[in-house]
């Protein structure tokens, strides 16, 4: 990773947990109490622009994650790599990533920025406040 200020690393630290828990959420092996605190990792003004240009809020987010649990097959993953930081501030950090997603033979792959604000409720004492993904199709082995 790029970029490591302190915030710069907790949010690193995040991205990383927050795609764990998505991957085993996604796959049916996680219940409500880790739901619960896995939430507590997204701002209350949380937005996100999906890789297909849709606006979602945290209320959509919810839906969105409800709705998914344990729809995914057995081999699913997700996978996240060259996380760097944008900008950073002693409040506020801008990271990137890219995100890698396997499923039933096919691997698609997404570059995101998160803006995150310093939040000590927080799993990582920082929360997600906006994410843009865009999907890429010119990586090795996509």
């Amino acid at each position: 990773m790029t970029g490591a200020g302190d915030l710069a690393l907790a949010a690193a630290r995040e991205v990383v947990d927050r795609h764990v828990f998505f991957e085993r959420w996604f796959a049916g092996c996680l219940g409500e109490v880790d739901y619960r605190a896995a939430m507590t990792a997204f701002d209350a003004g949380f937005a996100r622009i999906d890789p297909a240009g849709a606006m979602q809020d945290r209320a959509g987010l919810d839906v969105m994650l409800r709705g998914a649990r344990g729809r995914f097959p057995s081999d699913f993953s997700i996978s996240v790599d060259a996380i760097a930081t944008l900008w950073e501030r002693e409040d506020a950090v801008l990271m990137s990533y890219l995100e890698h997603q396997r499923h039933e033979g096919r691997a698609t792959s997404r570059r995101a920025a998160a803006l995150f604000l310093k939040d000590a409720g927080a799993p990582h004492g920082v929360a997600w406040r906006f994410v843009q993904e865009t999907w890429i199709n010119d990586l090795p082995g996509t």
